[in-house]
């Protein structure tokens, strides 16, 4: 091969090689090549404009499992299957360590030793998160509100009981929620006792009939799976509640669109349903 024939041919490897470097250094930036281009951004999740629920998994790579997720909450209760599942038990004692308003949820966290059995596990009550309108939807119907108390086991595992609520009277629970909630961004102390009202033994239900089925969290990074109980009996909140709750964080509805079930079983425990 003549000289400048070889030099030509070098100068083309070199230049196909570089090439090849840009893109594959291009394509690492893009997240590895993937169906899906997930790029950590300075926005925020929340459940308007760019932060909104259909963005959580582009906002950030640790939240992948928003969008490829099989076993993701909410969904729609609905279609579930009469069992004989164990009963559950709660033994709720404790206070409020504290109380929180983000701006996008109101939320109470509370101290140790509030337990929830299942089976052989034991769970302890970390968190109790209003939301409005209701995530879950019962049979196809949407409603105003839910309280759902996040449990965790020490060594990671979930369980979440909701509470679901129609229009109708005033509920004490979540008025001695809004009595207690401070503006938004901010978070009042429990310490002294300083919420009696807001113990965890109000949350002691009456009817223990529930629907349980395995889903996630409804919020980023949205893990899975989280073991929900739903409960059976629906109670009642009044329209002003729901105002007051929705302005204590900007006017928004909180709660995450209904999910795909994606052939999961929904059970129901407890009482034969009416």
């Amino acid at each position: 091969m003549p000289i400048l024939s070889t030099a030509l041919h070098s100068k083309s490897r070199f230049a196909a090689v570089a090439v090849s470097l840009i893109a594959l250094a291009a394509l690492v930036a893009c997240g590895g090549g993937g169906t899906e281009d997930v790029v950590t951004t300075d926005v925020e999740w929340g459940y308007t404009g760019a932060g909104a629920p259909e963005n959580w998994a582009s906002l950030s790579p640790d939240n992948a499992t928003c969008a490829s997720g099989m076993m993701q909450s909410p969904i729609d209760i609905t279609g579930y299957q009469l069992g004989d599942a164990p009963p559950l038990s709660f033994s709720f004692r404790r206070g409020v360590a504290a109380i929180s308003n983000d701006g996008k949820r109101l939320e109470a966290e509370y101290e140790p030793r509030n337990r929830l059995g299942f089976a052989e596990r034991t769970y302890e009550l970390a968190s109790a998160r209003w939301r409005a309108p209701a995530e879950h939807r019962f049979d196809g119907e949407g409603l105003p509100a839910e309280l759902q108390l996040v449990h965790e086991q020490t060594f990671g595992d979930l369980a979440v009981v909701s509470f679901l609520y129609r229009l109708g009277e005033p509920d004490d629970t979540l008025e001695a929620f809004l009595s207690a909630a401070p503006p938004s961004g901010e978070t009042a102390s429990g310490e002294g006792d300083a919420f009696p009202d807001l113990n965890a033994r109000i949350f002691q239900p009456a009817d223990l009939g529930y629907y349980k089925y395995q889903g996630s969290l409804t919020t980023p990074p949205c893990s899975e799976p989280v073991d929900w109980f739903v409960m059976h009996e629906i109670g009642t909140v009044s329209q002003d509640q729901v105002d007051r709750l929705q302005a204590l964080i900007g006017g928004i509805a909180n709660n995450r669109p209904i999910q795909p079930l994606n052939g999961r079983e929904i059970n129901f425990s407890g009482p034969r349903v009416q």
